[in-house]
């Protein structure tokens, strides 16, 4: 288990210390423990015209520039680096729900109000209102390719749409209750999607068709991800494309996270942690779970042996997306949102994507070179990768 604190600093921190006499306040707080408060203040240095931070004495300034501000808390050893965003989009009027960012210009993203919108993620203007669920959507993702959506609701079903003309030529309608997550294989012929209703279907995409149960009897399924497998299996079924070497994953409300090969529909492991699963991805052969009780968990691919607890924060974590370079970003309830890396050398390091004010991070979306984040403050923040990820060199 880690034990570095949790540092926060008011959500316009950047808008407040650009003026002389400034004052933000900063946090830091370790886990079960009373937050510490403090202040950091500008000043203007009249000799070369620069604002002049002075951080708490608990602190060293590292480096400062407009969108960034990089802190060591002594007693820690943390380094904290907070990172402000390029852009704030305003596209929807109710709490984002999901949202991906496809590697053009586009972006889709749901929210409480039942919409699902398609826009441009440089303007920020609304291209198409995709209208076709009933309910709210709770995921949606855009195919490799960058012109297809998939989105996944309440109402049970999964809808394909044409990201460019808005049209919806598939309904994947199979399951009873909720569609939680989707993960496309490969191009997408086939998709997986995960229900409350406790399965998994492997769907046929071209035919509308559900060409099997991977899991089921799983009681309610919040969230699934794949994994590649050195075991290849053959297929024989020509309408199922690219499940020989697959794993899914899917983390459960029970708090079990099970994992299962695709093409041989068999269970390769099953464990059991303490609360709720609420998110996962697999970086490099690693599973990390985010979990309710606020515990970052690292698991093995393999046998799905714990590597690694990482409990800083108590507060739920609602999603997690896989940066590259071995880091990903956890978005939590709070509206704290942190980015990691898996590297050793790195575990003292956390990168604070600012400008929730304590709304939470409902899910983050990373497309090559921005990092787009939903809030339930109805905001999507747009941040530099660079911006961060020289945090970790």
């Amino acid at each position: 288990m880690s034990n570095l604190p949790v540092v926060s600093i008011q959500c316009d921190w950047n808008d407040v210390l650009r003026l002389p006499h400034g004052k933000a306040w900063i946090s830091s707080k370790y886990l079960n423990v009373n937050s510490i408060h403090d202040k950091i203040s500008a000043s203007l240095d009249k000799s070369d015209v620069k604002v002049k931070l002075h951080v708490p004495e608990t602190f060293q300034l590292i480096s400062y520039s407009n969108l960034s501000l990089a802190l060591r808390h002594y007693e820690s050893g943390l380094k904290v680096a907070f990172v402000a965003p390029t852009k704030v989009h305003g596209i929807h009027k109710k709490a984002i729900i999901s949202l991906c960012a496809a590697d053009n210009f586009l972006t889709v993203s749901s929210c409480e109000d039942d919409k699902l919108l398609v826009w441009d993620n440089r303007s920020g203007d609304q291209l198409l209102d995709l209208k076709g669920h009933g309910g709210p959507i709770y995921k949606c993702r855009f195919f490799p390719s960058g012109i297809v959506v998939i989105s996944a609701g309440a109402d049970g079903s999964s809808r394909i749409w044409s990201a460019q003309s808005g049209i919806n030529p598939v309904t994947l309608k199979g399951h009873v209750m909720a569609v939680m997550d989707v993960c496309i294989i490969e191009k997408g012929r086939n998709v997986i999607t995960v229900s409350k209703d406790g399965t998994a279907k492997l769907w046929d995409v071209g035919e509308s068709k559900c060409l099997d149960d991977v899991l089921k009897d799983q009681g309610p399924i919040n969230c699934c991800a794949l994994a590649i497998t050195q075991e290849d299996v053959a297929v024989e079924n020509d309408r199922e494309v690219g499940t020989g070497n697959k794993i899914l994953l899917i983390g459960c409300e029970s708090g079990i996270v099970t994992a299962a090969h695709i093409a041989k529909r068999e269970q390769i492991f099953q464990k059991k942690l303490e609360s709720a699963c609420n998110a996962c991805i697999v970086v490099d052969q690693t599973i990390i779970v985010g979990c309710a009780d606020g515990k970052i968990i690292h698991m093995k691919m393999e046998d799905g042996e714990i590597i690694k607890e990482i409990h800083e924060s108590a507060s739920p974590i609602l999603c997690i997306t896989a940066l590259s370079n071995n880091l990903y970003v956890v978005g939590r309830q709070d509206g704290n949102c942190a980015v990691l890396s898996l590297h050793e050398g790195h575990e003292t390091i956390r990168v604070q994507l600012t400008g929730s004010d304590c709304d939470g991070i409902r899910d983050a979306s990373f497309n090559g070179k921005w990092i787009f984040v939903g809030c339930r403050d109805t905001n999507v923040r747009k941040y530099d990768y660079n911006q961060l990820s020289v945090h970790f060199k």
